[in-house]
């Protein structure tokens, strides 16, 4: 089988990255080479970019090393189910996975994952793009009973808007637990390729607008508040929720994804003199507990996990329990006047 890869003498199958929106993607790691190039263009969550199908060939470590201690990796699916060994040796380790299915044709089977018992730490991660970078939305049928999500390419391409909607509905119908939506970094090579693929289509001065001209940023946060307000409404978590690596704590991991969202909000309303710094550093801490801080909240001992300055703590407990001051957060950032968990805010868009 030809493969879009091809060998090296380096030996770490999995290595250290960062994310381009480490506040939607807490991954620590991947499992080499990450994204592959294949029939169709597709989304790279790692980068939020596009990966076109004449990409350039991706280097494979000839043999494979996994860290000891658990992590958080981010695997695709079409790597894994070539390196069955190394990513199963990835779990036996405690560490949980990621899995995009940048592949729609890959099964559970193809990744040997029923070889395993019990609680298997995989999360499973449909990449959707938006039209016209896609053709339409590919449900991931066979893997309906693992947890299972999507992150959504953002673009302000003509009709985004109505199409992010349209998805995430869709995708609640299917049994999606979460949407994750994040702008696609397109570069100026992207964009003009993009346009010259429309040639023809009719609507090729609207799209060259939008890609060339129009205010992309604001456009981009619009997109960004319209996903929010509609995941609030049908009740899809807009984080990946449960990315839960051995003797991690799944509350501190959970409240720790939803202090970091909160943190992307806050800097997104007030710019620099956002205190969203000050959730992710907890959030930070969060990660590192053994043990659940809905236990210290009720003991009144939030504040010995570091971070936890009173702002901090009444924020998190907000988290949990509703009432201020995210529900003041919300209203600035949604531009709604219904609370986060009241429901409210689904009828006024």
């Amino acid at each position: 089988m030809d493969r879009p890869w091809r060998s090296s003498s380096v030996e770490a199958a999995v290595r250290r990255i960062e994310p381009a929106y480490p506040d939607l993607f807490a991954v620590t790691h991947v499992l080499r080479p990450g994204y592959l190039p294949g029939k169709k263009v597709k989304l790279d969550p790692i980068k939020l970019g596009v990966v076109w199908e004449d990409a350039p060939v991706r280097i494979l470590p000839a043999e494979g090393s996994v860290p000891r201690e658990p992590v958080r990796a981010i695997v695709f699916a079409s790597v894994a189910a070539d390196r069955q060994a190394i990513f199963h040796r990835l779990l036996e380790r405690g560490s949980y996975a990621l899995v995009v299915l940048d592949d729609p044709e890959i099964t559970p089977s193809d990744l040997g994952l029923d070889a395993f018992d019990g609680n298997l730490r995989v999360t499973v991660l449909a990449p959707i793009l938006p039209y016209p970078l896609s053709d339409g939305l590919q449900l991931p049928e066979a893997w309906s009973e693992y947890l299972w999500g999507a992150v959504l390419g953002l673009f302000p391409f003509p009709g985004a808007a109505a199409e992010i909607e349209r998805r995430i509905e869709q995708l609640k119908t299917s049994g999606a637990r979460f949407a994750v939506t994040a702008p696609l970094l397109l570069t100026p090579k992207d964009r003009h390729r993009i346009l010259d693929g429309c040639e023809g289509t009719g609507f090729e001065e609207e799209l060259e607008n939008a890609l060339f001209h129009a205010d992309v940023s604001r456009g981009l946060h619009a997109l960004e508040r319209t996903a929010g307000v509609t995941l609030h409404g049908v009740g899809m978590d807009p984080f990946v929720p449960c990315m839960v690596a051995s003797c991690h704590e799944p509350n501190a991991v959970r409240t720790a994804a939803m202090l970091r969202l909160w943190a992307r909000r806050l800097d997104q309303c007030h710019e620099e003199s956002s205190w969203g710094w000050r959730l992710r550093r907890a959030a930070t801490a969060l990660d590192r507990l053994t043990y659940d801080p809905m236990t210290l909240a009720m003991e009144d001992n939030l504040r010995i996990i570091p971070g936890f300055d009173p702002w901090v703590e009444s924020f998190t407990r907000a988290v949990w329990y509703g009432g201020e001051p995210l529900d003041s957060a919300w209203r600035l950032w949604s531009g709604l006047d219904g609370k986060p968990g009241d429901g409210g805010a689904k009828g006024k868009k």
